[in-house]
């Protein structure tokens, strides 16, 4: 039997098990092999300075039938090692070319978020599912977002700078990304994108405020994950986060309010009764301090947490997280 005549199938379950210099020859070979070569040699991409293959970028600008084998993209260009414009204009293509994605994290230079706009205004990406970049949250990225029906994981205005602080919001359609399930950004952003939407993981790299909670309980399902830093006194901060967003399952908090005062035991007992109050709550870390907890004993469904600082054991067999003296039941 001809290899020519061999189910497309069966060719890639077997090339899939070559190295990559292997599938760089078996490209080369004839026309029928090419394309099963190229299919998984470019599958998923990742381009660096530091792994010397940023000029893909212009292979994937020039060769629209090779770009579309991609489906996972990344690259990272380091401010220290800055491209020219010509390489951006270069990328700008290459995601247009992408148009079978299903992730594309872009950690370029936070200015050039216009690398998306010929894609945004002429193609969609149906299967696009995460997508993460160093912009901010302007209109090209707004208008991007329009295009990806399917995304479930979002990152973007991660590190707001003051230029974007001080201009409107871009508009974001109340029908894109109806299916996100994730973010990751600014407070100010998540304002934007969560509410109306059915996003249950939300991780805020800027201050969140307590007038901001009832924003973020506007996502159509019950938000079970939520990182976040505030300068918020710790306490009314968690009461508030309880009125609004009660069903959290994992809850960090990192609070600058206090940051170099030694908490009180008065404040762990506080601390432990608006935590109890969370029925669903099983992990809960503040300031990089981690806050133990154990379910209780009569009700496995609801969990104890420690009321007072860790204390070290004289005993190998006592249990340090768990030991009574640490811990109120409400």
């Amino acid at each position: 039997m001809s290899m020519h005549s061999l189910p497309v199938e069966l060719l890639d379950s077997v090339a899939q098990y070559l190295s990559s210099s292997s599938l760089a020859a078996l490209a080369q070979t004839c026309s029928t092999l090419c394309p099963v070569a190229q299919r998984i040699l470019y599958c998923s991409v990742s381009a660096s300075a530091w792994s010397q293959n940023l000029c893909v970028i212009d292979t994937f600008a020039k060769k629209p039938h090779v770009a579309r084998f991609v489906r996972s993209f990344y690259i990272a260009i380091d401010s220290l090692a800055p491209v020219f414009l010509a390489y951006y204009r270069q990328l700008a293509k290459a995601i247009l070319n992408m148009s079978e994605l299903t992730s594309l994290t872009l950690l370029v230079d936070s200015s050039v978020s216009w690398v998306l706009k010929e894609a945004s205004s002429r193609i969609h990406f149906p299967h696009l599912l995460h997508f993460t970049c160093s912009f901010s949250f302007d209109e090209n990225v707004a208008r991007f977002l329009d295009r990806t029906p399917s995304l479930l994981e979002l990152e973007v205005d991660s590190i707001p700078t003051t230029s974007t602080l001080q201009s409107p919001p871009p508009y974001l359609a109340p029908t894109s990304i109806p299916q996100l399930e994730q973010f990751i950004g600014s407070s100010r952003t998540a304002e934007l994108i969560v509410p109306g939407r059915p996003v249950k993981s939300i991780h805020l790299n800027g201050g969140l405020l307590e007038d901001d909670i009832p924003l973020l309980a506007r996502s159509t399902v019950p938000v079970v994950i939520l990182g976040a830093v505030t300068n918020s006194p710790p306490v009314p901060f968690l009461e508030t986060l309880h009125r609004h967003v009660p069903h959290l399952v994992y809850l960090r908090v990192m609070s600058t309010k206090g940051i170099f005062m030694a908490p009180t035991a008065e404040f762990y007992e506080q601390m432990a009764s608006i935590l109890t109050s969370f029925t669903e709550l099983s992990a809960f870390e503040f300031s990089g301090m981690h806050w133990g907890s154990k379910a209780k004993q009569d009700d496995g469904t609801k969990r104890v947490w420690q009321s007072a600082p860790l204390q070290i054991s004289n005993h190998s067999e006592d249990d340090l997280l768990f030991g009574s003296e640490i811990f109120l039941a409400y």
